[in-house]
């Protein structure tokens, strides 16, 4: 019989010394629980991944928060991580509350990536905004306000404005609509998020180059 390791109330109760392991597509169902908690009205499409070396959970959606706001959230879920500079997959080890008390968990997940699509309406917003930053070096270059149209279909990847951008490869003007798209928010508050309070990452395995443990 599967015990139920739904997050519960912290608790007094002493640490368990076992390590329950969740499989991928169970850690996809409590990654799901998590953001309707936190973004509720947000639709999220939260797919799990498994594959010969490992496993992976996918989550996208469009406007809404940003990646900043969601990341801190689901980062508690992400199992691995990966240290390019010893092409070295390490592992991380999570602690969750449960009705038994307060439990060692292994998640089947090594990695969440994420994927925010941005509607016309954000990428309207977010191209007005870098031509009024920019607005005084667009004149000088006789350039005008771009459109949506012409960021879906790149048309700006080889547009580089004077005094904004270097004329010989590096950042466009596709690239910084896109940072402005990515980082405006749609959402001013994250609600409460009863089930990212039950969780929390412990520790990794140690390695050198091991990233830091991300905090709300």
């Amino acid at each position: 019989m599967t015990r139920n390791l739904s997050p519960a109330p912290p608790s007094d109760l002493p640490a368990t010394t076992k390590r329950a392991y969740m499989s991928c597509a169970d850690t996809a169902k409590l990654v799901r629980k998590c953001l309707k908690e936190a973004f509720p009205g947000v639709k999220f499409s939260v797919r799990s991944d498994t594959y010969s070396m490992g496993a992976s959970i996918n989550v996208g959606w469009e406007d809404g928060p940003c990646e900043a706001q969601v990341d801190p959230l689901v980062d508690r879920f992400r199992g691995a991580y990966f240290d390019g500079m010893e092409d070295y997959k390490g592992n991380r080890y999570a602690m969750m509350t449960t009705e038994a008390g307060l439990e060692q968990v292994s998640f089947g997940a090594d990695y969440i990536h994420l994927t925010r699509n941005h509607s016309d309406q954000a990428l309207d917003r977010a191209i007005g905004s870098v031509y009024r930053r920019y607005q005084q070096n667009f004149r000088e270059a006789r350039m005008e306000m771009p459109s949506v149209a012409d960021y879906r279909n790149g048309r700006l990847f080889n547009v580089r404005v004077p005094g904004i951008h270097g004329q010989f490869g590096g950042d466009s003007l596709q690239d910084s609509i896109r940072r402005a798209a990515g980082n405006h928010t749609f959402l001013l508050k994250v609600a409460k998020c009863k089930t990212a309070g039950g969780i929390f990452v412990s520790h990794t395995d140690g390695r050198p180059h091991a990233p830091p443990l991300l905090t709300e």
